[in-house]
């Protein structure tokens, strides 16, 4: 089913970096899933959404042209293993002990660039394993140049998955204490400099996963979608 095709024309100019840089939205699509699902991952191919249980409990694929849903796994946590480690040229990235760490075959680097004392949420290596998107708990997200050292605060928002090489996803939520009461996806720069809505925001779409050209989110009630974009540089 398709759900605001175009939703709101004047997102698609809309931008809040100066200059010409700026996301431009198309089709919005809901994905057919059998029951709710959660924490959308787009495969390797870009042909399958794998998507678990809201806490992470088993692991189901849904192919996008098919609409076919088959079980991967029924196990615990088989969706934050998935959900949290990226492979980028061999590469892969965890949050274990809630830093991050680089494991490069046998080799485990361990990364902590605000410093030993913060913890370290959602880390995912760039596609070209040149940086590591991350939150740091009560801050916000940020990017570290591996190579450089350099570290660019992104905003306070959380769980940022990559895009390409140079930008990233992230969720811009909200509670009163108590329960999420918004929640919007936002298009960002890695070097901090850029940064667009591009959900509805009547609408509460979390934790999201991209590919170039694509961004899946769910919703509070389990619902799946995916959003065509364009990045204009």
């Amino acid at each position: 089913m398709r759900l605001k095709n175009l939703f709101l024309i004047a997102m698609l100019c809309a931008t809040l970096s100066a200059g010409a840089q700026q996301v431009r939205l198309g089709e919005m699509t809901r994905v057919k899933t059998d029951g709710p699902a959660y924490h959308p991952s787009f495969t390797n191919d870009g042909m399958s959404i794998l998507t678990s249980s809201e806490d992470y409990i088993g692991l189901k694929e849904t192919n996008l042209a098919t609409g076919e849903t088959r079980v991967l796994s029924t196990e615990r946590r088989a969706g934050l293993k998935t959900f949290r480690q990226d492979a980028s040229k061999g590469k892969t990235v965890n949050g274990v002990d809630l830093k991050i760490n680089i494991v490069d075959g046998s080799t485990v680097t361990t990364l902590t660039p605000n410093g030993d004392n913060e913890r370290y949420l959602w880390p995912a290596l760039s596609p070209d394993a040149t940086k590591v998107a991350y939150t740091v708990s009560g801050k916000g997200s940020y990017v570290y140049d591996i190579s450089t050292g350099a570290v660019s605060f992104i905003g306070k928002y959380r769980a940022p998955q990559w895009i390409d090489n140079d930008y990233v996803v992230v969720m811009n939520d909200r509670d009163d204490g108590y329960q999420i009461t918004g929640s919007t996806v936002l298009v960002c720069a890695a070097s901090g400099s850029f940064a667009q809505e591009v959900t509805p925001g009547d609408m509460i779409a979390m934790f999201p996963s991209a590919m170039p050209g694509k961004i899946a989110f769910h919703t509070l009630e389990g619902e799946i979608y995916i959003l065509d974009i364009t990045i204009t540089k």
